[in-house]
């Protein structure tokens, strides 16, 4: 694990060591640089295997290839094992040797045999030749910048603002899609000029020329219904056999390994399978200390399971290092939960180097609520006539008191009239959208009228909704069209995003047993009622915890996972933070929001409606994030 960086079509005498130093971070235990003509790389390194000889940048025999890599690559030893038998030496018993190796033998097809998460870049000095790539499910971050005969890339942003060629500059357009889902969509990023490379992806650079090509060498695989098959037996037996490989895989290490376990299924079987393995396990869990907390489940699990269990609780006070958790992120997140992830990280970093987590599950099995939502209203729309829809369904609902529809809210919060409202809309136009529109509406923290209402009239005119448009996968079933959606867009622009920046903030690894993509790619060929059975999600998941876990553990449903609404409302040291980054002179002078609607706003918040709280802490996060990549505050 390591973070990589370097640039292409002009020299800098420092510019290598001023980016290895601000993501020294994501690297403490060491730094390598490689310079060919008109082009260079670096990395810094957190060492996790080979801890002596695995130093980057590692060559190919002839010294012709060099590599600069982050991540793991989990079957490096098969993969070793039958490059050796093939002829090739190696030199380390690091798995990046094997990427050089790999790619002299199979050049790009070298992608399709590696298990991992991983970000590499790879040079051929004879063809002055840049190969970028990224993993399938998009574990390990890669920006690039390709303007005005330039190109740079690295791990994270801060990397390549460090080239002073850079212009630091909001991508206006973007905030559209910041504000209706909460972060911005790939690959564009709120950084003009800068993009992601999107998962699953290979880029290539030919420095002389300065000749951009990318493309995709991995997708989800929407699989027909009707070739699905098997019955309950046969799937559960071949999902426990995969599932306990990807963990033994992922626990290939020389340091050890701990897990974050929040006591729900899908962390809850990663710990169990891991203790398979190893007798020696440290778990880690994070709460708020009020009575949504549910780290005591975690701690009767961990004991259960015979681990080392630590609690982390986050405090009213740790709202001080939001700032600083928005300068790692780089990519903001309108959620106050980058915080919990961050403190989460802080502290298991105190005892480890590598953890195991639950991520992937929720988006190959469905497990969120709104799965379920959308996929009972599609069923409705195929019965129900449109107008009979529109004139009985959609004025029952609207009919509903509020305090009903708040105990089918799954947050203990009021869903309140807007709430109520949202809901009603979204039925109402349910059939005037497809799938990937009722996505994004169902989930839209903002809807297109409460933007426009929002916006600052020069702001209007900038914005733009390319981030609406959403990749139609072909083929599969409803439910694996949704759930590739989801892995597209949620898992990769959020979940794994603050992932991997919280984790290497405090130079740690995190890894997903569940992303391995024989995993991901057996779930998508498994048939609906393996994943959504009755009322019942993750069937599968739920059928092998039935022979690992305690029953509580099996039968137990996915709690929203969120910051109490006490902290805002109680805390003086939030209510100040609101205060100061939403004050009406600061709104006005950065001029992209109505100053008088972000007033009402955070007065509206005080009635306890759950959805003007989230919106609020999304112009707080935003406004964060630009004074303090824009502005080049100091805020910490």
């Amino acid at each position: 694990m390591c973070g990589i960086f370097g640039f292409a079509g002009f020299e800098h005498p420092d510019l290598l060591r001023r980016m290895a130093d601000v993501l020294r971070h994501r690297g403490p235990d060491g730094e390598g640089f490689f310079r060919h003509g008109r082009f260079a790389m670096g990395m810094r390194r957190l060492s996790i295997i080979d801890l002596e000889g695995g130093g980057q940048p590692i060559y190919d025999e002839a010294h012709n290839l060099a590599v600069c890599f982050n991540g793991e690559i989990y079957n490096y030893v098969e993969l070793k094992r039958e490059l050796e038998e093939k002829g090739h030496r190696f030199r380390t018993h690091a798995d990046t040797e094997v990427i050089v190796h790999a790619y002299e033998q199979w050049g790009e097809e070298c992608l399709q045999r590696f298990n991992g998460m991983f970000a590499f870049a790879l040079y051929d000095k004879a063809r002055e030749e840049l190969f970028v790539a990224r993993d399938r499910a998009g574990q390990k971050p890669l920006y690039y910048l390709h303007e005005g005969g330039r190109f740079l890339f690295a791990s994270e942003i801060k990397a390549i603002l460090e080239c002073d060629a850079v212009e630091r500059r909001p991508n206006v357009a973007a905030i559209d899609g910041y504000l209706a889902l909460r972060y911005v969509p790939q690959p564009e990023t709120l950084f003009d000029g800068i993009r992601v490379l999107p998962a699953g992806h290979w880029l290539k650079l030919r420095v002389r020329g300065n000749e951009l090509t990318t493309g995709r060498y991995w997708d989800v695989p929407l699989v027909d219904p009707r070739g699905k098959a098997g019955g309950d037996a046969e799937q559960l037996e071949a999902f426990e056999a995969l599932f306990l490989d990807a963990v033994r895989l992922t626990l290939r290490s020389d340091v050890p390994v701990g897990a974050y376990l929040s006591g729900g299924i899908d962390s809850s079987l990663v710990v169990a399978a891991m203790t398979r393995f190893s007798d020696k396990i440290e778990t880690f869990s994070i709460g708020f200390r009020s009575p949504i907390d549910e780290t005591h489940e975690a701690a009767a699990l961990a004991e259960k399971l015979g681990t080392r269990h630590h609690e982390i609780h986050l405090r009213p006070e740790h709202f001080r290092e939001l700032p600083k958790a928005i300068w790692h992120l780089e990519r903001p997140i309108g959620d106050a939960l980058i915080l919990a992830y961050y403190e989460l990280a802080r502290e298991t970093s105190k005892h480890l180097k590598v953890v195991l987590s639950g991520e992937g599950a929720d988006e190959s099995y469905a497990g969120y609520s709104f799965h379920k939502i959308i996929q009972w209203t599609e069923r409705y729309r195929t019965l129900v006539p449109r107008g009979l829809h529109r004139a009985l369904a959609v004025p029952a609902v609207d009919a509903l008191p509020v305090a009903w529809l708040d105990k089918l809210f799954v947050y203990p919060a009021y869903l309140g009239e807007r709430g109520k409202a949202k809901t009603v809309d979204y039925l109402r136009r349910y059939h005037e959208r497809d799938l990937a529109q009722n996505y994004v509406a169902l989930k839209a923290l903002w809807d297109e009228d409460e933007r426009r209402e929002l916006y600052a009239p020069a702001l209007r005119a900038q914005v733009g909704d390319a981030w609406l448009q959403r990749a139609r996968g072909e083929g599969g079933s409803f439910l694996d069209r949704l759930l590739k959606l989801q892995f597209d867009d949620w898992l990769q622009d959020n979940l794994l995003l603050r992932q991997d920046k919280s984790t290497m903030a405090h130079s740690l690894e995190l890894r997903c047993p569940f992303l391995d993509h024989r995993v991901i790619e057996q779930a998508f060929r498994l048939p609906d009622r393996a994943k959504v059975r009755g009322l019942r999600d993750k069937w599968i998941e739920r059928a092998l915890g039935r022979k690992w876990l305690p029953p509580e553990n099996v039968k137990r449903s996915k709690n929203p996972f969120y910051l109490p609404l006490e902290y805002f409302h109680e805390h003086s040291e939030i209510r100040e933070l609101i205060r100061w980054t939403l004050d009406a002179e600061r709104v006005a002078k950065r001029g992209w929001f109505d100053p008088a609607y972000v007033r009402r706003l955070v007065e509206q918040m005080e009635t306890g409606e759950f959805l003007y709280l989230k919106q609020v802490v999304s112009l707080v996060i935003l406004e964060l994030w630009y004074a303090i990549f824009i502005d080049g505050q100091r805020l910490w």
